[in-house]
């Protein structure tokens, strides 16, 4: 089984990297890193996967990794992730998260691979919680209160699209 990670090089990712290695051996693991992103979080494991350069803003260097990876399954958590740099560049925020992920499910369609997809969400979506409705449940109504959360909301709403 090939597994194909986007932000393996972040904390979240680089951690999934390590389960699956450690737990799941079999499996072929590729991550998608942008040019010049520090490796660091990877040091120990890099070794044991393929490493593939592409950008979510960039459809076609997708394309090129869909098709040489030809994954079963993707975890996508690539993402501009922080809620303060979201206020000061919300255009760069959306641009990353939504279209990045159009993008991604795009190369998809485009190639024909037909990978299971796991999109990382937040809880950020359901911005603030009303007393009666802990625990959260994603029944939950969205109420985005940063352009970072609302990012994610566009991510959920157009991964429903393309697998509906």
């Amino acid at each position: 089984m090939k597994v194909l990670i986007t932000g393996i090089s972040g904390m979240v990712g680089s951690h999934l990297a390590e389960y699956i290695l450690a737990d799941h051996p079999d499996v072929d693991l590729h991550g998608l890193i942008r040019w010049r992103t520090p490796l660091d979080n990877l040091i120990a494991i890099k070794d044991r996967m393929t490493l593939h350069y592409g950008d979510l803003r960039d459809l076609n260097s997708l394309i090129v990794v869909i098709k040489k990876v030809q994954p079963d399954w993707i975890f996508h958590l690539a993402a501009q992730s922080f809620v303060t740099t979201s206020f000061d560049a919300p255009a760069d925020t959306l641009s990353t998260n939504v279209i990045g992920t159009t993008n991604l499910l795009d190369a998809l369609r485009v190639t024909g691979v037909d990978a299971k997809v796991h999109v990382c969400s937040s809880s950020e979506v359901y911005g603030q919680v009303l007393e009666d409705e802990v625990p959260i449940t994603e029944a939950n109504p969205f109420r985005p209160a940063s352009p970072y959360a609302v990012s994610k909301v566009g991510e959920d709403m157009i991964a429903f699209q393309y697998f509906l």
